[in-house]
């Protein structure tokens, strides 16, 4: 049996490869040629008021021809063809067929008036869009009604903002021209802290300080809804948003430090979910832009979320001894505000239809 050889096969194999693709090339070429003589042709006859043809010569090219301005311009041609011919139906069918191939066209400066009054009565902004999120987050609790083991004549309270983090998915859907309903679903972070400071002289005269402090580290998943109002139009859209959120307490942990006499104190993470509410609510207002890219945008996002509910159990509050006897910490009645600052992407998908 004779195998063939190594030295021969490729040599006659990728000559006729080379010869194919010069072949293909060569066709491609001169079909690119030929419809852009052809769309040359329909701009003359449509200048000279000639239009009964124009669909049918480019029709040939649509599917393959043209580059992508070229089809832009021929369907325009066509669209305005079929309107000096009072052919409303096939007008707006090849409108129809020309936002599902380029939904996110813009008006041109030099666009025919009859091309704007017909796809201006279209809708053209996206049906819906999906996409995700991520970004970084400050939360300062609000305090309703402080409590503590300290002298609270005499002591000191305050509360620390900290940082924490938050990522998810959103889904937004037009319900006007500029205004949208966006749903979310997010997994956050959130982290603050309390402290009580208190200074008293002792019978012997001697001065005494102490200061406790207990951070809080918070996870949660949480579901915004709102509505945006874009507040104008272009590539860069700037918006305002306002909506509510309802947030479910995955964990609460709690770190307790303190300093007694100069003596620094450091305790043990403490489970402090069950003395949670699961449930909390929050109003959101914020603003924010979009930037527009091919099949979708970039968002930058800034939001307020000011807290409703009181986080604490109350008939829980005496529970834990661990952390009012050792480092006189007692659960002040607070809800939480949050700043948070993110970063998306969204795929955008388009059903334009005919509104006017």
């Amino acid at each position: 049996m004779r195998l063939f050889t190594n030295r021969s096969f490729p040599a006659g194999f990728f000559g006729c490869m080379i010869g194919f693709v010069f072949s293909l090339f060569t066709l491609t070429a001169r079909a690119q040629d030929d419809c852009s003589k052809t769309l040359q042709e329909a701009r003359n006859q449509y200048d000279l008021g000639i239009i009964d043809e124009i669909p049918k010569m480019l029709a040939r090219c649509m599917q393959e021809g043209f580059t992508r301005s070229q089809k832009i311009e021929a369907y325009k041609l066509m669209i305005l063809a079929y309107l000096f011919d009072d052919d409303q139906f096939d007008a707006e069918k090849t409108m129809t067929d020309f936002l599902k191939k380029y939904p996110e066209y813009e008006i041109m400066p030099n666009d025919p008036v009859e091309f704007i009054h017909l796809f201006e009565s279209y809708r053209t902004t996206s049906e819906f869009s999906i996409g995700f999120n991520v970004g970084l987050n400050l939360t300062n609790p609000r305090i309703i009604e402080p409590h503590s083991m300290l002298d609270t004549a005499r002591a000191e309270f305050s509360n620390s903002t900290l940082s924490g983090y938050q990522f998810g998915l959103g889904a937004g859907r037009y319900i006007s021209e500029r205004m949208m309903v966006n749903f979310e679903l997010l997994l956050a972070q959130q982290r603050y802290s309390f402290t009580d400071k208190d200074t008293f002289t002792k019978l012997d005269g001697n001065k005494l300080d102490e200061s406790y402090t207990f951070e809080e580290n918070l996870k949660k998943i949480s579901l915004p809804i709102t509505i945006i109002y874009e507040i104008n139009n272009g590539k860069l859209l700037y918006f305002i948003r306002a909506g509510a959120s309802v947030n479910y307490i995955l964990s609460a942990t709690g770190l307790p430090s303190g300093i007694n006499n100069k003596q620094p104190m450091t305790g043990e993470k403490t489970n402090m979910k069950e003395y949670r509410n699961a449930l909390f609510f929050n109003a959101i207002a914020g603003f924010g832009m979009h930037y527009k890219i091919p099949k979708g945008y970039v968002s930058v996002d800034l939001r307020y979320n000011y807290g409703f509910n009181n986080l604490v159990k109350p008939d829980t509050r005496y529970d834990n001894t661990y952390l009012y006897s050792q480092y006189k910490y007692l659960d002040d009645d607070f809800s939480l505000h949050t700043f948070s600052l993110s970063v998306g992407y969204y795929v955008s998908f388009y059903n334009p239809k005919k509104t006017k």
